[in-house]
């Protein structure tokens, strides 16, 4: 049996990713020629004298954009705050008693949720005039869904429970299923 003493001196604290792509318009472009081609696909398995109409041209374009998308993903490493670092910002940031939303967070959303993204980021090493700008709400480097996937993703790490994993066997296909039912014998 693991000695818990050296169990919980090497704790760590649970980290996550969020991947913000800056070039939006180049994704939305990609996901209009995956349409196209999925289409002339389709109308091609019905109707054979279609094949060949342009589709490789597209897919050479989807593949330059899906490049171009890479290059200009920026990806954030977030890490949860220690207890006493998260105590201290719900404490410099508190509800506003007119706001509903507030009330439910207990924090001032408003103030508390741009720093908690900046205080949870480990990578990327940001100036402070890139984080100013990231993190002006009248900015136009986020969109909404943006600035809600990194700011959830550090409110999450921090206050949700670790499911713990149990056994990577049930997401694996069984071998032995035939036409019988997975499902056991119920109990007598």
């Amino acid at each position: 049996m693991t000695d818990p003493n050296t169990l919980l001196t090497g704790a760590r604290l649970p980290e996550d990713e969020v991947s913000i792509c800056t070039r939006p318009d180049l994704a939305g472009e990609w996901q209009q020629l995956a349409q196209a081609v999925a289409a002339r696909k389709l109308k091609s398995a019905a109707d054979p004298r279609l094949a060949g109409d342009g589709t490789d041209e597209q897919v050479q374009r989807m593949e330059t954009l899906r490049e171009q998308v890479e290059a200009a993903t920026v990806v954030f490493r977030l890490r949860a705050l220690r207890r006493k670092v998260w105590l201290d910002l719900v404490e410099t940031h508190p509800a506003r008693q007119s706001d509903e939303e507030d009330a439910r967070m207990g924090v001032n959303r408003e103030s508390f949720l741009p720093a908690l993204v900046r205080a949870s980021t480990v990578a990327p090493e940001l100036t402070d005039e890139t984080w100013a700008a990231l993190l002006d709400p009248d900015g136009e480097l986020l969109t909404v869904h943006q600035w809600r996937q990194l700011w959830r993703t550090c409110w999450n790490l921090n206050v949700q429970q670790v499911d713990l994993p149990f056994s990577v066997a049930g997401l694996l296909p069984n071998p032995n299923c035939g036409g019988e039912s997975g499902s056991p014998e119920p109990s007598a």
